[in-house]
């Protein structure tokens, strides 16, 4: 691209040789694909954590019967991302959505408990051990497999705040999951309440 005075820039001649419009089609371009990559990113990150929410609402509803009955206990659970807690170079899109999924279970959380006594956290592990996360790693980081978070960790929470609501975070909370540093994967995880 070009950058200077545009008073001193020759429009005429730039478009006669192309240059000008070879860079004006390079940025849109950029900006077609940036924002393909972070609607991308919203329909598998955000619009399912308002579709789950909105019908888990619905369904808890119906099930009180339209009743005052505020002790059903549901648990709602949105996996986000610590790294949406701070900016995300290089990841605008994942960033964005995640940020987004954060900000409207903070914001339904209280409301969800108001309507039908259920709960709604979410999860932010660092990185989840799955096998596209382990694929994006270089094959010789195998200690930074010891920091991802194994998915039973946090199936094995959830399990426990299902079973005994009295340990689960107020609603709307988001919960940060940090693996415990043992090389084998064996050390479990560590929940810290964020917000």
């Amino acid at each position: 691209g070009w950058m200077g005075d545009v008073d001193k820039f020759d429009f005429q001649h730039a478009i006669q040789e192309n240059e000008l419009l070879e860079d004006i089609d390079l940025e849109e371009e950029y900006i077609r694909e940036s924002t393909a990559v972070c609607e991308h990113m919203m329909k598998v990150n955000y619009y399912p954590v308002i579709a789950g929410g909105m019908i888990g609402q619905r369904f808890l509803n119906a099930g009180s019967g339209g009743s005052d009955n505020t002790t059903n206990n549901g648990l709602f659970v949105i996996i986000g991302a610590s790294a949406a807690l701070s900016p995300t170079p290089g990841m605008l899109g994942y960033g964005a959505a995640k940020s987004a999924s954060h900000h409207f279970l903070q914001s339904y959380g209280p409301s969800f408990t108001e309507e039908n006594g259920s709960t709604s956290v979410g999860i932010l592990p660092l990185m989840l051990d799955t096998p596209a996360n382990r694929a994006m790693m270089d094959s010789d980081g195998d200690d930074r497999y010891s920091k991802m978070v194994k998915p039973i960790h946090i199936a094995n929470e959830i399990g426990e705040w299902i079973k005994h609501p009295h340990l689960r975070p107020h609603s709307g909370s988001l919960v940060k999951v940090i693996a415990k540093s043992r090389m084998d994967g064996s050390g479990g995880a560590a929940f810290h309440l964020v917000r």
